[in-house]
């Protein structure tokens, strides 16, 4: 598919012209959408809030939550997780850092805000990550090697794979995986989008996974700082299950610009409809299958 005509695919899909494409899958959580932003780190422009107090990507899932028919809440405050979460469906994570440990000025994780929040997505809250959750609660350990599963952290296992580094934001594909269910990838017609983005490179995959997009790093610039992407193929998005909860990661959104790009929304919108059980994704663990070598890490 030529860009131009990808990127007008999308546009249309963005615009709502086409017809709502996720269906219910009878067993929809009820309750709201919690989107939560903190950063005790580096703290990505699309978190950042804006003089009205809410952040670009706020703005934006808030949006998607109420095409859903879902209220969402936006918070920072990890403090919220000490109370009682039954009242929502899923969690929408744009993190980054350890969210126990916030710096002054923040509120972080409680001890048992973090029990509280792992207990309800084992009992059936879903949860989303975007672009820097997987840079959330990392491992200890070399930064260059796979920790084993035993020495990964809790969150990490969770959302099923771990930062690693990221080169130069650039232009370059992933890959669809067969077969495409995700409404707005399945209707554009092609196996793989190329776009321009802050491409993380990971470890610690739980290979339970089902993966949706592939990194695909051939054609990809690999001197100097982009050494990282010297690597084979490995999961970009991907979905698996955590207890009873349904769980979906995606490396899109680093920069406002790129929520500005139809296929962020898009992508987002569709796993924001699995996780809170209003659309049906093939689980099948198939890691091995699209990323036979996606563990394989450079030697820098």
């Amino acid at each position: 598919m030529e860009r131009r005509d990808f990127l007008k695919a999308l546009s249309v899909l963005a615009a709502g012209a086409a017809a709502p494409a996720w269906s219910h899958a009878g067993d929809a959580r009820p309750g709201k959408i919690l989107y939560f932003d903190l950063s005790t780190e580096w703290e990505h422009p699309p978190t950042v809030d804006e003089p009205d107090g809410t952040s670009f990507a706020a703005k934006i899932v808030k949006k998607l939550g109420e095409e859903l028919g879902r209220e969402v809440v936006i918070s920072k405050d990890g403090s919220l997780f000490d109370g009682d979460l039954s009242g929502y469906a899923a969690f929408v994570f744009y993190t980054c850092g350890d969210l126990d440990k916030a710096p002054e000025g923040k509120i972080g994780f409680s001890e048992k805000g973090v029990k509280n929040f792992f207990d309800a997505v084992r009992a059936g809250a879903g949860f989303l990550g975007i672009h820097s959750a997987t840079d959330t609660w990392q491992c200890a350990g070399e930064l260059w090697e796979n920790q084993p599963e035993e020495a990964r952290t809790e969150y990490i296992k969770m959302i099923g794979g771990d930062f690693i580094t990221h080169g130069e934001i650039q232009e370059a594909d992933v890959i669809l995986t067969e077969p495409i269910e995700l409404p707005s990838l399945k209707a554009l017609g092609t196996d793989k989008l190329r776009v321009t983005e802050e491409w993380y490179t990971m470890k610690n995959f739980n290979h339970d996974m089902h993966v949706i997009l592939v990194q695909e790093t051939a054609g990809m610039k690999t001197e100097g700082r982009n050494a990282c992407y010297n690597r084979p193929p490995y999961p970009s998005t991907w979905v698996r299950m955590e207890g009873q909860g349904r769980v979906a990661y995606t490396a899109f959104g680093h920069g406002n610009e790129m929520w500005e790009m139809p296929h962020v929304p898009a992508v987002v919108k569709d796993l924001m409809a699995f996780v809170i059980g209003e659309l049906d994704l093939d689980m099948t663990p198939n890691f091995d299958q699209v990323c036979p070598q996606g563990d394989e890490l450079p030697k820098l």
